[in-house]
């Protein structure tokens, strides 16, 4: 099998991969409407994408918001032929060092109610009652975070 690694997608190449595999996954798969999968927080946002070897298998949305306090994560998407490897649990615990390094508190989130338990072995905790969103039962959820920016690694030590 091959490596699995995950990356930031920075170029246009790589982001066009992360929405191609939230097409697949939403408008596909899900068949919610692409005017909705797709919006304005795309923009200023941090876009995670697993490859599988070279192939884009999933992909998340970060965003940091309330002045850095809370990062959320929005658009776990991975593909069907790879569930079931631990890609979105691996792209979630990427995006939660990502929210810790960047200073964040906590982390927060719109589960679609078939996957709270998921979520809840990550940490998170439901934090309300379960809404619908985009014509799908969703359950809000939060966990907190370690913050590392005050304990950062030595300056030599980029990701």
């Amino acid at each position: 099998m091959s490596a699995i690694r995950f990356i930031e997608a920075h170029s246009p190449a790589e982001r066009a991969q992360a929405f191609d595999v939230r097409r697949k996954v939403f408008v596909v798969e899900q068949k919610i409407a692409e005017r909705l999968e797709f919006d304005a927080g795309d923009a200023g946002a941090t876009h995670l994408l697993a490859l599988l070897g070279e192939e884009p298998v999933g992909t998340l949305r970060l965003r940091v918001i309330e002045g850095g306090r809370t990062a959320r994560i929005e658009r776990v998407a991975v593909l069907a032929s790879a569930r079931g490897i631990r890609i979105g649990q691996s792209l979630v615990q990427a995006a939660l060092d990502a929210a810790s390094r960047r200073g964040a508190g906590r982390a927060v989130l719109h589960a679609q109610v078939r996957a709270r338990d998921f979520y809840a072995r990550l940490g998170f905790a439901a934090t309300g009652a379960e809404f619908i969103e985009d014509g799908i039962m969703h359950i809000a959820m939060q966990r907190p975070l370690e913050s590392s920016l005050a304990s950062s690694s030595s300056p030599g030590d980029q990701r």
